[in-house]
């Protein structure tokens, strides 16, 4: 490694060091407050079990099947490995005061089929089948795990449970107060909108900053987050719950859909922001080769048994994952800074899905559900992940800056030089005025190139980042060239301010995004309003718009502005599931340019008009001539 790339290592540590420990707080953290104290319920203990090899039972039978044929399994029901076979349990509910209403979960909701019966003496009291092959209408209880009702009678109750799945058979189960559950879930709700708002969030910042600048790098990472979401709500059952209950099939294959998504995405997401096929192509090639590998990954999981598509998709994932984190390791060591900080976010989250892995195949066992691991690994990635490419955005615009300075440098360079060439061809001899000329060509093509990309960059300057429309710093432009046109060539000039009514109740009630959206629609509808090559519409300020209108008496500016105002009321803006109505109030200054009035006077007059638009009750346009407002103000 050069000694460049270790000292530029060193500069930037600092600021690794202090995002690691804020990783290892928030993991220590987020642990303490994820630890399931689950207040006021009780663990089913003593519970036996029963594996039907040949799917022979049913609850007439299995009422009479002799004791010896089951097995205590005591407190152990979350790891019962991943098979095929129908699992029979049974356990005994204490009797409880007959007023109680008590509430048995199963805390695992990706079971593909459960039978539950309540029975005394050999009777049966209540019968539930649920499960993700079923439509989630057909829950007793409407919520991502399984919950039934208790019989409260007084006296104990025997359960008897058939369950089915193709995945990781567990079976937690605990018994609530209704009261305590109704509080704990709406506790887990609250932890769990915020997850999966945070993740929300990222998404559509990304997604707006992807319209913005049209990088492919943000619409990836909105993809990525997506999915990801997407993917734990499977985990969860909340996705069954509140976005496809009515979809069984994609039940029983969103986990592999999704997460072979994620995978795919985050792997093409990390090859695009690290550019890493400026450092190596074959290690680019390598990398989008295992990124496609799981689109075939996610087809082949449509249509092999599950336990068989969870043991290779687990044990590629974690191959790959090492492959991709190889990569950006060894990046970082060549000088890439900002792999360090990937680096440390994929390191995050492939620990907990590495965790989550080896709890999947029973290996190991946390006290701390599956879930909340990942969705603390996820949550931590995705924050890192949003600083990596904000820190990648402010390296590439120094980069621009860089380059423009260094175009500026050549230009100068290049006139120093056209000076050299200047004065050695009044000394030299024919042949030797026949090169500076042909030298002189040169640098006047190279200026001119120059030049023309200075204009570029000036003409971008001019336009408003949220609208497209003309700035502030061009309408000041503008608006002195048009008064001075106006004074020499004696011609009308119509100035119009208009504002947006009631703005600051729009972004109170709506959010500062649907009020970004009123503003891009109504600065859409002005541009596409003014016919004429001279007329221009610019964004004054925040929700401020002004009108230049050369050549336009008060009584054609009038006309014109109606118009806007009546079709800006009529327009409705659709923005996030919402639909918005604005209206505009507009004044008009109108006037014959004079060299006795200050330049900003028809300017004033226009916003003292907008003044009068809103004292009138708003949604309404003002004019006034300037010789009328004078002739008024005359003794």
């Amino acid at each position: 490694m050069s000694n460049n790339s270790f000292n530029h290592i060193l500069n930037k540590s600092w600021l690794l060091f202090i995002i690691s420990i804020f990783c290892a707080v928030a993991i220590l953290i987020a642990t303490n407050f994820f630890e399931p104290n689950r207040p006021s319920h009780t663990e089913v203990q003593h519970v036996e079990h029963l594996i039907d090899l040949e799917r022979k039972y049913s609850i007439a039978n299995i009422l009479s099947a002799p004791n010896n044929n089951w097995q205590k399994r005591d407190r152990d029901l979350t790891s019962l490995g991943i098979s095929n076979e129908v699992h029979w349990f049974r356990f005994t509910i204490e009797n409880g005061p007959p007023t109680n209403s008590r509430l048995l979960e199963i805390d695992y909701p990706l079971l593909d089929s459960v039978n539950l019966w309540f029975t005394q003496d050999n009777k049966v009291l209540a019968q539930y089948t649920v499960g993700d092959s079923l439509v989630f209408a057909q829950r007793v209880i409407e919520h991502e795990n399984f919950v039934f009702p208790v019989p409260t009678n007084g006296q104990p109750v025997d359960v008897y449970i058939s369950a089915h799945t193709q995945g990781a058979m567990r079976l937690p189960l605990n018994i609530w107060q209704q009261e305590d559950y109704l509080e704990y879930t709406s506790k887990n709700s609250l932890l769990m909108g915020g997850f999966f708002g945070l993740m929300l969030a990222m998404g559509l910042s990304n997604l707006f900053f992807f319209i913005t600048i049209r990088s492919p790098i943000f619409l990836m990472y909105t993809g990525y987050v997506i999915f990801i979401g997407l993917t734990l709500s499977a985990i969860q059952g909340l996705g069954y719950r509140y976005i496809w209950p009515n979809f069984p099939w994609l039940q029983q294959h969103a986990v592999g859909i999704f997460a072979n998504l994620t995978v795919w995405l985050s792997i093409i997401f990390c090859d695009g922001l690290l550019n890493v096929i400026a450092f190596k192509p074959k290690l680019s090639k390598l990398l989008r080769t295992i990124a496609y590998a799981f689109i075939v990954g996610l087809i082949i999981s449509l249509f092999i048994p599950l336990p068989v598509f969870l043991k290779a998709f687990l044990l590629i994932l974690c191959v790959s994952e090492l492959i991709v984190l190889a990569v950006v390791i060894w990046l970082w060591i060549k000088g890439l800074a900002i792999a360090g900080y990937y680096t440390l976010a994929s390191a995050v989250l492939f620990l907990s899905g590495f965790a989550v892995s080896l709890d999947a195949l029973d290996m190991i066992n946390f006290s701390l559900p599956s879930y909340y691991l990942l969705m603390l690994g996820a949550g931590l990635e995705t924050v890192l992940l949003a600083l990596i490419m904000a820190i990648s955005h402010n390296q590439q615009r120094q980069a621009l800056h860089n380059t423009q300075a260094e175009l500026l440098n050549k230009e100068r360079q290049a006139q120093h030089a056209q000076k050299d060439m200047l004065a050695l061809q009044e000394n030299a001899t024919e042949e030797l005025e026949y090169k500076v000329q042909e030298r002189t060509l040169e640098l006047e093509i190279a200026l001119r190139e120059l030049s023309e990309t200075n204009r570029e960059l000036q003409e971008k300057n001019t336009l408003d980042a949220l609208t497209g429309i003309r700035n502030r710093s061009y309408f000041d432009k503008k608006y002195q060239a048009e008064v001075r046109r106006s004074r020499r060539e004696q011609t009308q000039l119509s100035i119009v301010m208009m504002d947006i009514d009631h703005f600051k109740r729009v972004n109170d009630q709506y959010g500062h995004l649907a009020g970004d959206e009123c503003i891009k629609s109504v600065a859409h509808t002005l541009k596409k309003a003014l016919k004429r090559p001279s007329d221009d519409v610019c964004r004054y300020g925040g929700e401020e718009f002004a009108l230049i209108l050369p050549n336009t008496d008060l009584e054609g500016a009038l006309v014109l502005v109606e118009k806007l105002r009546d079709e800006i009321e009529k327009t409705s803006i659709q923005t996030e599931g919402v639909t918005i109505n604005i209206t505009i109030s507009a004044g008009i200054g109108s006037a014959i340019a004079d060299l006795n009035q200050a330049e900003d006077t028809i300017l004033a007059l226009a916003d003292k008009q907008l003044y009068v638009a809103k004292d009138a009750g708003r949604n309404n346009v003002q004019g006034s001539h300037l010789d009328v407002i004078q002739h008024q103000d005359s003794p």
